[in-house]
């Protein structure tokens, strides 16, 4: 090493690997000319790869061997999502890890508008003060940063966050307020980006303003939270599967005018009969009365064989009461169809639900099954047909009135529903 005239040795000018994408190599070639008139000696791999040299190699001993690793953050970056410039940025994150906390060595350097908001960079990056350069031309932060690191101090220049030693001395003295962040600002093409740095901001800004309370407020706050939640979790759900005391009740008044109701649709059903349930129930429970346009709950009129007497007056009584508790449930939100279903074919009746526009949809039919017949009721989700809840009854000793509460109660809720 060459002596100078006093006969001190001259101190080496400190290195700086310069690491960047290959998109911003006319910025990079800017800040690599601008470093030697500062004093600091630039490694760029464009200049100093020669032939012959291994690579990669080379750039791990170089980022090993330096004093100083200056990542170049751009648009450019933050649009990729690999490159070989992160291999290097995670080497020198790698070698942060045997540094002492106040140690400088990253030296972060934007050329465009990218904000530090959601970089796509690594968190020890973030740790340190970011200095722009725009188009990679010299600032004066730039040359003031390097001339304190020729100078050896880099104190101004150190991590944002204060070392222990430089934190407060005693425990009881107060922590200086946090700033808010500064607002994103929205780069071109980046639109969605902005909008979620927006978000981020917000949220950022909510928790520090609520930091800045009262610490007794933001206890009360604490314990209004716990108890909410609390209070949620221990309310029980409701089920399609819940059990009958769960149905909404029905004063004695209102079920003996359902059960006469009933007794007079007992008949084939017919559109006629349908709107004489719809007059009847306006006329004896007038709250309940109107069948809704686009209803929650689709009610069709059960099926049974023409031929059987018997059948028709247990499916138009039992049918009559089920609709009847479902218009009183839902305080007349509750749809009528006109005539029963061919068949029992759910999807006939998810095409009738989906023209009224229902969630559920309640239909049934009396068919045999094996020497006996029976009455089946089904309930149908109409978002994706898939089934609700099914049962049949046997005519033999057929309750109507306990058929309908039970098939009412397996109807799903509206908190069924959220």
């Amino acid at each position: 090493m060459p002596a100078s005239q006093s006969g001190e040795f001259a101190r080496p000018r400190p290195t700086v690997f310069l690491s960047y994408a290959s998109e911003d190599r006319p910025a990079a070639q800017r800040v690599r000319d601008a470093l030697p008139s500062f004093g600091l000696e630039v490694w760029y791999d464009e200049s100093d790869l020669v032939g012959g040299d291994a690579w990669d190699q080379k750039i791990r001993r170089q980022i090993r061997e330096c004093d100083y690793f200056m990542p170049v953050i751009s648009a450019h970056t933050e649009a990729r999502h690999e490159g070989y410039f992160r291999r290097e940025w995670r080497l020198a994150v790698e070698r942060t890890l045997d540094m002492a906390d106040d140690h400088v060595f990253l030296l972060p350097v934007v050329i465009d508008g990218t904000t530090e908001a959601g970089a796509r960079v690594p968190e020890k990056f973030r740790a340190v003060q970011w200095l722009r350069a725009p188009g990679g031309q010299p600032t004066a932060a730039l040359e003031a940063l390097c001339r304190r690191l020729i100078a050896g101090e880099p104190a101004k220049a150190s991590p944002r966050n204060p070392s222990a030693a430089e934190a407060p001395a005693t425990r009881s003295s107060p922590q200086p307020a946090r700033d808010f962040p500064a607002f994103p600002r929205e780069e071109p093409g980046q639109r969605i980006r902005f909008w979620f740095q927006v978000a981020g901001w917000g949220l950022h800004s909510a928790w520090i303003a609520f930091s800045r309370l009262p610490k007794w407020v933001r206890i009360g706050i604490y314990c209004w939270l716990a108890v909410l939640l609390m209070s949620r979790g221990c309310t029980p759900s409701h089920h399609p599967d819940r059990d009958d005391h769960d149905t909404p009740k029905l004063s004695a008044t209102q079920a003996e005018k359902l059960r006469q109701l009933s007794q007079s649709h007992s008949g084939s059903w017919t559109p006629v009969d349908t709107q004489q349930l719809l007059g009847q129930l306006a006329k004896e429970l007038p709250a309940y009365a109107a069948s809704a346009i686009s209803p929650r709950v689709l009610a069709i009129p059960f099926a049974a064989p023409t031929d059987n007497a018997a059948a028709q007056q247990l499916a138009g009584t039992v049918f009559s009461q089920v609709y009847g508790r479902l218009a009183i449930a839902s305080h007349g939100h509750a749809g009528l169809a006109d005539e029963p279903l061919p068949t029992l074919d759910a999807s006939a009746a998810l095409e009738q639900g989906r023209a009224r526009h229902a969630t559920y949809i309640v239909y049934g039919a009396v068919a045999p099954s094996g020497a006996d017949l029976r009455l089946t009721v089904k309930i149908t989700a109409v978002g994706d047909g898939s089934a609700v809840w099914s049962k049949s009854y046997p005519l033999t000793g057929a309750d109507p009135a306990g058929i309908a509460q039970e098939v009412s109660a397996h109807v799903p809720s509206q908190d069924d529903d959220d």
